[in-house]
C-alpha cells in the first residue's frame, strides 16, 4: 500500500507538470527603520496558463497591510514565481520584485505561505538638486576633459561648462574591433574632493541610495579599465553599470585641512551611462526631489532631466 501511495503521488506530480498550482505568500512591509507599515498597498501578479486572450495571461491581486505590516495573497500559476510590489503615501515605492518558489508538492507551490519582507523607505527631506541622465562619450581622448555638474555640460572648449567638478582622461588602444584596451582615469581639481563606489538598492523603485552621502572615505582618483585580447577572448571590465558612486566636489578647506564647504552628490550607473545628482546646499543630503530639478531643460519635457527619479 505504501508503494502504491508513492506511485500515485509520482503520477500526480507528473501529470501536473506544466499545470497551474496554488500558491500563498504572506508579505510583511517594513520601513527603513524596520518598523511595520500599516495600510500599505501590496500587489502580486502571476502568469495564468488558462488564459484564452493575451490580455488575460497575467492575473493579479492587491490588498492592504494590517497593523503589523502583513498581508497574505494567493492564486494559481504555472510559473515558478510571482512578481510583487508595494507603495504607501509618504514612502518610496518598491516595484518589480520577484519571489521564486523552490519546489512543488502535489498541486501546491512550495514553500507554502512563506513570509517575504518588503522595505518601503520613508520620504524624509527631498531637496532640489542638479540631476541629469547621461549617455555619452568623451569628446577628446588622451587629455583632461572636465564636466560641470551645475551647467550639465562639458567644460569649454567642448561644451558650455565653466567649472570642472570632475576630470576625465581616457586612453584607447585598439587593434580591430575584437582587440582593444580602454582606460579611464577620474580625478578632481580640489583637495578634499573625491569619489567612492556603492551598490544602489535594486529592490527600490524610489530612493536607491542612503539618505546622506558618507562623511569620509572619498578617493581623489578612480581608475576604470575595459579590455579584450582578441575574438577568442571574452571582454573583461572593471566598469559596473549596476553600481553607483557618492562624490564630494567644490571642496574648501581651512588652514588645518578641515572641510568648511563642499557639495555632495551621487551617481547611479557607471561612466558614461549614468544619472548624476548634485546637492548645492552644502549638506550631505542626497535625497532628491524629482519635482525640483535645478537644471533647466533646453526643450519641454526633456527626458534626461524630467524623467529622473530619486
Amino acid at each position: 500500500m505504501k508503494l502504491l501511495a508513492v506511485l500515485i503521488c509520482l503520477f500526480i506530480a507528473t501529470i501536473c507538470d506544466g499545470m497551474e498550482r496554488s500558491f500563498r505568500v504572506t508579505f510583511r512591509v517594513l520601513d527603513d527603520e524596520g518598523k511595520p507599515v500599516a495600510g500599505a498597498k501590496l500587489g502580486v501578479s502571476w502568469e495564468n496558463a488558462n488564459a484564452t486572450k493575451p490580455s488575460e495571461r497575467i492575473s493579479s491581486a492587491e490588498s492592504s497591510t494590517d497593523q503589523d505590516g502583513r498581508v497574505t495573497l494567493e492564486g494559481k500559476t504555472f510559473a515558478s514565481g510571482v512578481s510583487y510590489g508595494a507603495n504607501k503615501e509618504g514612502h518610496y515605492a518598491a516595484w518589480g520584485l520577484r519571489y521564486n518558489f523552490k519546489d512543488t508538492r502535489l498541486l501546491r507551490w512550495q514553500p507554502w505561505n512563506p513570509t517575504v519582507e518588503v522595505v518601503l523607505k520613508r520620504k524624509k527631506n527631498p531637496v532640489p538638486m542638479y540631476a541629469k541622465r547621461l549617455a555619452l562619450a568623451l569628446p577628446k581622448l588622451d587629455e583632461p576633459v572636465g564636466y560641470d555638474y551645475v551647467i550639465g555640460d562639458w567644460v569649454s572648449p567642448y561644451g558650455q561648462g565653466k567649472f570642472s567638478d570632475i576630470i576625465f582622461v581616457g586612453k584607447l588602444r585598439q587593434e580591430g574591433d575584437r582587440k582593444f584596451d580602454w582606460n579611464l582615469r577620474v580625478t578632481f581639481p580640489n583637495l578634499g574632493d573625491g569619489i567612492q563606489r556603492f551598490m544602489p538598492n535594486s529592490e527600490s523603485a524610489g530612493l536607491r541610495s542612503v539618505y546622506q552621502a558618507p562623511a569620509e572615505g572619498y578617493l581623489s582618483e578612480w581608475k576604470l579599465h575595459r579590455w579584450r585580447n582578441g575574438a577568442a577572448e571574452p571582454e573583461q571590465t572593471t566598469f559596473d553599470d549596476k553600481a553607483g558612486y557618492y562624490f564630494r566636489v567644490r571642496t574648501a578647506l581651512d588652514k588645518d585641512g578641515t572641510i568648511v564647504k563642499a557639495f555632495y552628490g551621487k551617481i547611479y550607473g557607471d561612466f558614461f551611462d549614468m544619472v548624476y545628482y548634485l546637492n548645492p546646499d552644502g549638506t550631505r543630503n542626497v535625497e532628491y526631489d524629482p519635482k525640483r530639478n535645478l537644471l533647466k531643460p533646453a526643450k519641454p519635457r526633456d527626458r534626461d532631466l524630467y524623467e529622473v527619479g530619486p
